[in-house]
């Protein structure tokens, strides 16, 4: 069984979770973590919750892989740049 924990603003404490497979060692990065820019979240930089994950306690200290149920793509540079460009644009026509 993988063990994981994730952050829990709420309670400001770890939910751990369990999920089929084997344990392993829990070393290394997750596995998108050579695409994230700097900047990522810790949201985009933890390795994802399993869909078969079951909550099975709670606690001060992590257990595991520390995951993300939000585990998402970190946006480029490129579409922030495209983002504020458009805001400025928007913001500007509507002066």
């Amino acid at each position: 069984m993988k063990k994981f924990s994730v952050w829990n603003n709420g309670t400001r404490r770890y939910d751990y979770y369990t999920a089929q497979g084997e344990a392993g060692i829990h070393a290394g990065a997750p596995p998108r973590a050579s695409t994230f820019e700097l900047g990522a979240t810790p949201e985009q930089a933890a390795w994802p919750l399993p869909a078969d994950a079951t909550k099975t306690g709670s606690g001060e200290l992590p257990q595991g892989r520390i995951a993300s149920t939000k585990a998402q793509a970190a946006v480029s540079f490129n579409e922030l740049f495209l983002y504020a460009a458009a805001g400025y644009l928007l913001w500007r026509m509507t002066k």
